[in-house]
């Protein structure tokens, strides 16, 4: 699978919620100030080139869809990080999170509880 940058996750971002789309339909969904429509199709072209969208003709143009889901681009990008970040380990994640300081107590000890729980499965 390949990276998405920023921009890219943003509009597979638009996908993922509302399914198919066209250019002037993603480029509606934009706040001000919007992109160009040539920037935005740009994009699209680039997403479906690295495989996360496809399309289907219509009459008024076409129709573009997501073909890979916003769960298997996660695990992905989660399990890159785990390998790259903190030596395929599970554990070492926990513990980099319990010692971040960011989490209270009550959650990591949810974090802790819900790993035991699936484990027992």
């Amino acid at each position: 699978m390949k990276p998405l940058t920023e921009r890219e996750e943003e509009l597979m971002n638009f996908f993922w919620e509302r399914g198919c789309l066209s250019v002037k339909e993603l480029l509606d969904l934009h706040n001000e100030p919007r992109p160009s429509r040539t920037t935005v199709a740009t994009f699209v072209k680039f997403l479906e080139q690295k495989g996360y969208l496809d399309h289907r003709a219509e009459s008024f143009g076409f129709i573009y869809f997501p073909i890979i889901e916003r769960d298997e681009y996660c695990a992905h990008n989660l399990k890159s990080v785990i390998q790259r970040y903190f030596d395929n380990s599970i554990q070492n994640v926990v513990n980099f999170l319990i010692k971040s300081e960011k989490y209270s107590d009550e959650e990591a000890q949810e974090m802790i509880l819900q790993i035991s729980e699936v484990k027992q499965k």
